[in-house]
């Protein structure tokens, strides 16, 4: 049996190889990894030794590895990066977010992280054309402007721009956006009770300031959301863009058959 320390890991062993187990050589590297990253030897933004490495230090075949490595990217377990290596991924988050209308905190505490909301500006908003209609506002109104980069362990998980009718929200400017969800303040605060969120999602490239607020490389791909929040008379109490790492956030969607 061999044993290999990548460079930075703890001076633990954590691949093991053994030609006399009945388990296909591959399949060995794979559970290794697998089971390094459970056990938080590896973590996310860790390089795994290149084929050649493990080559030399195990003599095994370069397919033996490919096999292994190519199982570990399908399972969304590490991604291979051109011309730089393959890496331990994110843990990717699978929200509820297209078919419960539910706070940020409440989907981080669903899967075991723990939430954390930095606010990055707030005021007044000046008059735009686009953001005025779809709050159905005059040029007369007032709009509140939130920026709101949203964490989990530590982790930027996404990154929100909110505009609020002010008239909705007096005083709203004195409110702790750290301290609570914007959903539940929009409630316990002010009465106002979302009835229905429409929503869209899109595909885009993360522009290069929001890439270093979210810790992503610049030119990444990004899930990019629109909702529109309305009351039970339909009245819009809130609009956000919200940008979502794709290598981090998946989105469930429910789809229910209409009888004809």
């Amino acid at each position: 049996m061999w044993s290999y320390v990548g460079k930075g890991c703890d001076p633990m062993n954590y691949i093991s190889i053994n030609r006399f187990k009945s388990t296909p050589l591959y399949a060995q590297l794979k559970e290794s990894i697998v089971a390094a990253i459970k056990q938080g030897i590896l973590n996310p933004g860790d390089k795994l030794p290149t084929e050649e490495e493990l080559c030399d230090y195990f003599g095994i075949s370069r397919p033996v590895i490919r096999q292994a490595y190519a199982e570990l990217i399908n399972d969304g377990v590490v991604t291979r990066v051109k011309g730089r290596g393959t890496f331990i991924r994110e843990k990717e988050v699978k929200s509820h977010f297209f078919h419960e209308l539910s706070t940020f905190d409440d989907e981080m505490h669903r899967v075991g992280m723990t939430p954390e909301t930095l606010v990055l500006k707030k005021g007044k908003k000046n008059y735009d054309k686009k953001i005025y209609e779809a709050l159905n506002l005059t040029k007369d109104d007032e709009v509140y402007h939130l920026r709101l980069l949203h964490k989990g362990d530590g982790l930027p998980m996404c990154l929100v721009d909110t505009y609020l009718p002010l008239s909705f929200y007096p005083g709203i400017a004195e409110e702790d956006f750290e301290g609570m969800p914007l959903y539940t303040m929009l409630e316990t605060k002010f009465n106002r009770y979302i009835a229905l969120a429409r929503r869209s999602v899109d595909a885009m490239i993360v522009k290069d300031e929001d890439a270093v607020l979210l810790h992503i490389a610049k030119g990444s791909a990004v899930h990019y959301v629109q909702t529109i929040s309305t009351d039970q008379d339909d009245q819009v109490l809130e609009l956000s863009f919200a940008i979502y790492p794709g290598d981090r956030n998946a989105f469930d969607i429910m789809i229910y058959k209409i009888d004809q």
